[in-house]
């Protein structure tokens, strides 16, 4: 299934599915009132949805070990997609993950009954929908029973009835504080903790990585990701913005070394940026497929600076700490920004159609699908960038 038709049926049937079963739920609560606060010491299972979005998946760890905190006696279920179920385990954010294939209707519908009949087996006391007003998972959380139903509510999008702890969107706010907002909406009082959330895997694996791709170990690393996933690739910083970037950087500080990344399927789009710098330096690396995501975890600890779109290595790098220079155009950095202080980022804050990335539309551009113009973005110039790097990171 692609990403539009899922938009498009969780639009429609499951609005019309929110809305009967929210109803439902209401006229019941009329007759008979659900008891909707749990005693901490008696919740087993609490369930968590994310089903797209590294970024949130990472910067949700803040609130899973509050609830982890809260309810000390609870086993967390994460279900999400294969896509990113190394993910959730790296983050060490649950004690089970379950998976969910969208990849088609006859997959989707075998596995979600086989996932409902489970979660119902599992008697899920609170039910943690980290999507952004998304259908499906609203329906996930009432077929399971879950007694404590909690995520983003608006009118217009969501139904009411189903949720039953609301938590109302604030687009001014950055995503670790719209989760803070969460264990807010469940009575939990504690501050969220600050310091690296994110494991370390530098230890272990820096010495296997630089003999891999042949790092010195004299040499600091500036690594680049010049993408930005398959399902807003419109966020892409052009390609030979990246190439010019990297040849000021490489003729001016080549002392470093620098290591684009990426997956498998966009080594050959990392590798036309790198011929375009018509360098053949051994401290030029395109190691794009080439790393497990433990490695990559790892690379991005070791770096001394990390050049990205607005992807989930950028969140990885701000949860490490690391000096970050990312672009931003079609979503805000706002809500997706790095919360470290030690970063740069690059939006166009004169342009009325940026940002355009609307969640209350599945993240559709507001005048599109998609954007093909990409002016936000193509309106920060490289040599802009490269002066801005240079007097916060270089001298």
């Amino acid at each position: 299934m692609t990403f539009r038709f899922m938009r498009i049926v969780d639009d429609s049937l499951g609005m019309l599915l929110c809305g009967m079963l929210g109803a439902a739920l209401q006229i019941k609560h009329l007759i008979v009132p659900s008891m909707r606060n749990i005693d901490k010491d008696k919740v087993r299972c609490i369930l968590l949805q994310k089903y797209f979005g590294m970024g949130s998946i990472i910067h949700a760890i803040q609130l899973v070990k509050t609830l982890r905190r809260s309810y000390p006696n609870a086993k967390i279920v994460f279900l999400t997609t294969d896509a990113y179920k190394e993910t959730v385990s790296i983050c060490n954010i649950a004690d089970e993950i379950i998976t969910i294939r969208f990849s088609s209707i006859r997959f989707f519908i075998k596995d979600l009954i086989r996932i409902v009949l489970y979660l119902i087996k599992r008697k899920i006391d609170i039910s943690v929908d980290l999507e952004f007003f998304a259908k499906f998972p609203m329906l996930i959380s009432v077929l399971t029973f879950a007694r404590v139903r909690l995520g983003l509510y608006h009118r217009k999008i969501r139904p009411e009835g189903i949720i039953t702890h609301i938590v109302f969107y604030n687009f001014y706010k950055h995503i670790s504080e719209i989760y803070r907002a969460y264990a807010s909406a469940l009575n939990i009082k504690e501050e969220f903790n600050t310091d690296i959330l994110l494991p370390s895997f530098r230890g272990v694996s820096e010495e296997s990585i630089r003999q891999k791709f042949n790092l010195s170990n004299a040499m600091k690393i500036i690594t680049i990701n010049v993408n930005a996933g398959d399902l807003f690739s419109f966020r892409k910083w052009p390609l030979h913005y990246f190439a010019e970037l990297a040849k000021l950087l490489i003729n001016k500080y080549g002392d470093y070394c620098y290591v684009f990344i990426g997956a498998k399927s966009e080594y050959a789009y990392v590798q036309k940026i790198v011929d375009m710098l018509d360098y053949r330096g051994e401290n030029v690396i395109n190691c794009a497929g080439k790393t497990t995501l433990k490695e990559l975890f790892a690379l991005l600890e070791m770096s001394y600076l990390v050049i990205t779109n607005d992807s989930g290595p950028l969140h990885i790098a701000s949860l490490y700490g690391k000096n970050i220079a990312a672009f931003f155009g079609p979503e805000s950095p706002i809500t997706y920004g790095p919360t470290n202080e030690n970063a740069l980022t690059f939006h166009s804050d004169n342009l009325y159609c940026s940002p355009c990335m609307c969640v209350y539309d599945s993240k559709k551009s507001l005048y599109a699908e998609t954007c093909e113009s990409n002016i936000c973005l193509s309106s920060i110039k490289p040599h802009y960038v490269f002066e801005a790097i240079e007097k916060k990171f270089l001298r």
